[in-house]
C-alpha cells in the first residue's frame, strides 16, 4: 500500500506544481482581471475536480502560486556562494543581483495581486499575512548577497530598504517602458549609495 501511494502522491505533486506555475503565467501574461480558475485550469491542463482539490478558491490560488514561485527564486538566490571577496566588488555584484529580482515573473504576478488588493478585502486578507513573510525571506536573502561583514554595519539596515524600496518603485515603470534591466541608469546611483554608506 505504502509502494502505490508513493505515485500517487508523486502525481498529486506534479499536478499541484502544474496549476501553480500556470497561474503565474495567466497572471503575468493576461492580468488578474483574466487570471480565471477555468482559465487557469486549461493553461496547466487539469480536470475542474483537479484543480478545486489542491486550490479551493481562486484566490487562495494566486497567492499561494506568486508566493510559491517567489520563495523559489529566492532560496536559489539564497544559496548562491561564490560572491567576490572585495568588499567594493560584492557590494556591486549584490546590488545587481538585488535589481535582477525585480525583472522576474513574481514581480509583475505580485503587482497585479497588490493592484487587485487595494479595492478587493477578501484578497487583501489572504495577502497580507503572505507578503509580510516574503519580505522577511526576501530581507534575509538579500543579508546574504552582502555577507557578514557588509551588513554588520549600522547603515545596513537602512540602505537595504531604501535599495529595495527604490528598485520597486522603478520597475513599475517597465510596465509601460521597453529597455534593458541591466542598463537602466539608476543601477550605478544605487550601487554608489551603497559603497558610500557602507565602506565608510
Amino acid at each position: 500500500m505504502t509502494t502505490s501511494a508513493r505515485p500517487e502522491q508523486e502525481r498529486s505533486r506534479q499536478a499541484k506544481r502544474r496549476i501553480l506555475d500556470a497561474a503565474v503565467r495567466v497572471l503575468v501574461d493576461e492580468g488578474y482581471a483574466h487570471a480565471t480558475t477555468l482559465r487557469i485550469q486549461k493553461e496547466a491542463g487539469v480536470s475542474r475536480g483537479g484543480l478545486l482539490h489542491h486550490f479551493p478558491s481562486r484566490d487562495e490560488l494566486l497567492v499561494a502560486a506568486v508566493h510559491h514561485l517567489a520563495a523559489e527564486r529566492v532560496a536559489d538566490l539564497g544559496s548562491r556562494t561564490d560572491w567576490p571577496a572585495d568588499p567594493r566588488d560584492r557590494i556591486t555584484e549584490a546590488v545587481a543581483t538585488m535589481w535582477a529580482t525585480y525583472a522576474q515573473p513574481y514581480f509583475w504576478a505580485s503587482v497585479e495581486l497588490w493592484v487587485a488588493a487595494r479595492s478587493h478585502e477578501g484578497l487583501r486578507a489572504a495577502l497580507l499575512p503572505e507578503e509580510r513573510a516574503m519580505g522577511a525571506m526576501v530581507r534575509a536573502s538579500t543579508d546574504t548577497f552582502f555577507g557578514d561583514d557588509l551588513t554588520a554595519h549600522p547603515d545596513y539596515p537602512m540602505v537595504r530598504e531604501v535599495l529595495n524600496t527604490s528598485m520597486r518603485g522603478v520597475a513599475l515603470t517597465y510596465a509601460i517602458e521597453r529597455r534593458d534591466p541591466a542598463e537602466d541608469p539608476h543601477l550605478d546611483s544605487w550601487t554608489a549609495l551603497a559603497a558610500t554608506a557602507l565602506l565608510r
